[in-house]
């Protein structure tokens, strides 16, 4: 089996091939989407087979331009090789990929996240031959507060907002974050107001019940009937802008609201100050350093391949920890052959 970078991560097996998350809509026999953030599919989704979630799917079909002739599998198989998902913790819908082969498990993790978020089943790390794991924060830099901590703290410096009649504005991204922000905190007021682009990603999840949606007004239509002038006891929902950004200077001036902004790059201590936002919360839906180094340890692979963000230093890590771990970039191609012996004692 052979795992490599080009254009695509591509994983070969004796006699099948499938590339993970790609942004380009060049053709491909067979193509797994781990989930639906820009930044793992393509505008245009190539006329193939496609092996993602059911809510991956719609998504999918919502923002791609092109999607006709597309086959979706949740499960699929091909000359005795099973490709299975599993849930991968990171946004709603997102699934990693677990391939069973006579050449040995590989997992496929995708954005990933082990932290329970109240919403999302997290992922489970299983024993595998080989691992291919994402290292957005895979520096030792970025360890995240306890999670249901931080989410406590933030709910009560809001609550106190709300009870001075001071509107909160809070940043996230519209698809991942934001549903993390909506079952975090829209039980603090009657008034959950949702930027355009948050309120139709949102009204798309509550179509189909899927958890970490729900039911809200958009700004479009608070700012018509000045439910926003009236009362100030709202929350608005937005995607993550600087402070400096129009409409949240506008939202600032006119209706003296605080803005908070919820960013795993929130541990840096200037983050706040670069965005000049009120408050930079450090939650995020990816997992932080411990717990990577948790899912490679859990998954006790013979090989790692690290993907993204510190991909070159994490692997460093790992290797000094006793993995045999590579970075992949596209100055790299590694083969990865499932073997029995170990290189760890």
């Amino acid at each position: 089996m052979k795992v490599y970078l080009s254009n695509v991560i591509c994983v070969d097996g004796k006699d099948w091939k499938v590339v993970c998350d790609s942004t380009n809509s060049k053709f491909y026999p067979l193509i797994f989407y781990s989930h639906a953030h820009s930044d793992h599919i393509p505008r245009k989704i190539p006329s193939t087979e496609i092996i993602t979630s059911s809510t991956t799917e719609m998504l999918v079909k919502h923002f791609a331009s092109s999607f006709e002739g597309a086959s979706f599998f949740q499960e699929y198989s091909m000359n005795g090789t099973s490709f299975v998902q599993k849930p991968s913790g990171h946004i709603v819908g997102s699934t990693a990929l677990v391939i069973n082969s006579s050449e040995g498990k590989l997992v496929y993790t995708g954005d990933v996240s082990i932290r329970d978020k109240g919403f999302l089943e997290p992922f489970k790390p299983e024993k595998c031959d080989t691992l291919i794991i994402e290292s957005t924060f895979g520096s030792p830099n970025y360890e995240f507060p306890n999670y249901s901590q931080i989410i406590s703290e933030t709910k009560e410096e809001i609550r106190k907002y709300l009870e001075d009649d001071i509107p909160v504005v809070l940043m996230g991204y519209p698809l991942g974050k934001a549903q993390m922000l909506y079952h975090a905190f829209s039980d603090l007021t009657d008034l959950n107001i949702m930027h355009e682009s948050n309120f139709k990603i949102n009204n798309l999840l509550l179509s189909r019940n899927i958890k970490g949606s729900i039911p809200a007004i958009s700004y479009q239509n608070a700012e018509e009937k000045k439910i926003l002038e009236e009362k100030k006891n709202w929350i608005l929902y937005a995607p993550l802008r600087s402070g400096r950004n129009e409409f949240n200077m506008y939202m600032r001036n006119k209706y003296d609201a605080k803005l908070f902004a919820f960013s795993g790059w929130c541990i840096s201590s200037n983050y706040k100050f670069r965005m000049n936002v009120d408050h930079g919360i450090p939650i995020s839906d990816h997992a932080d350093f411990s717990e990577l180094i948790e899912i490679c340890e859990k998954c006790d692979p013979d090989s790692i391949y690290t993907i993204y963000g510190s991909n070159i230093k994490f692997a460093a890590e790992l290797q000094r920890r006793g993995f045999n771990a590579y970075p992949l970039s596209k100055q790299t191609i590694l083969e990865s052959y499932f073997h029995k012996d170990k290189a760890r004692s």
